[in-house]
């Protein structure tokens, strides 16, 4: 093994660093936004994690917006799903909607910005391409299909946006599921004590904080299949 602090001509020549893409620096923002929030997301704060000049992320985007723009679609190509159920065009409805739930709970920032900005991209357009495939047999025409899924996208992220509360709060507390759940069992049971609250206490913590994990799935699709019983009547 050659020994580093030999004559220069011996030693080892230094690894050139890798060469900086967008995907990388993409990843990063991805990265940081999912530990500490979108908020901790700057051009200077991603170059320091990528070891990088602030002016070298500039010749990816031109401004911080442009970044974000390029993170939600990243994102979004995580929601793609490998192959669209074939069949039943509910089931195959549900398996593209499943995995953005599961995906917006790793990226919750992205819930906030489906509000703040259209979302263009290539990956938007093939989760568009994907969520229209799993309608298709239905054969409606092409307007009423995306009205459908409007209505669907709507009850999505209002849901997902109501249910991170709680994961966000963990986030900023720095708490686990089971801290959360003793601190705010221990809350809820202290605001019904007096009585005032009765069909609140007759609901339980629920009608207050969201669920775990499982509770939170199966609210989505009780309330999803609400939405779409409603449709498929209109199509009798």
């Amino acid at each position: 093994m050659t020994d580093a602090r030999g004559p220069l001509w011996t030693r080892p020549a230094a690894a050139k660093p890798e060469k900086l893409t967008r995907e990388a620096v993409v990843a990063c923002a991805v990265g940081l936004a999912d530990r500490e929030g979108l908020e901790a997301v700057s051009v200077r704060r991603v170059a320091a994690e990528l070891s990088a000049r602030p002016m070298s992320l500039y010749s990816f985007f031109k401004r911080k917006d442009d970044l974000v723009d390029l993170m939600v679609d990243h994102v979004l190509g995580e929601m793609l799903v490998d192959e669209v159920p074939g069949g039943d065009w509910r089931t195959a409805l549900k398996a593209v909607l499943h995995r953005q739930l599961q995906v917006g709970r790793r990226h919750l920032w992205i819930m906030g910005q489906f509000g703040a900005r259209a979302p263009i991209g290539p990956n938007a357009a093939r989760h568009a391409e994907q969520s229209l495939a799993a309608i298709a047999g239905l054969g409606l025409p092409g307007e009423r299909a995306v009205r459908l899924l409007r209505a669907v996208d709507t009850y999505l992220w209002g849901f997902a946006t109501l249910s991170g509360q709680e994961l966000e709060a963990r986030r900023r507390d720095q708490l686990t599921e089971e801290e959360w759940r003793s601190s705010t069992d221990e809350y809820f049971a202290g605001l019904v004590a007096t009585g005032d609250l009765p069909y609140l206490a007759e609901a339980g913590r629920h009608g207050l904080m969201r669920g775990g994990v499982e509770e939170w799935v199966a609210d989505f699709d009780e309330g999803l299949d609400w939405l779409l019983d409603g449709f498929a009547a209109t199509l009798r």
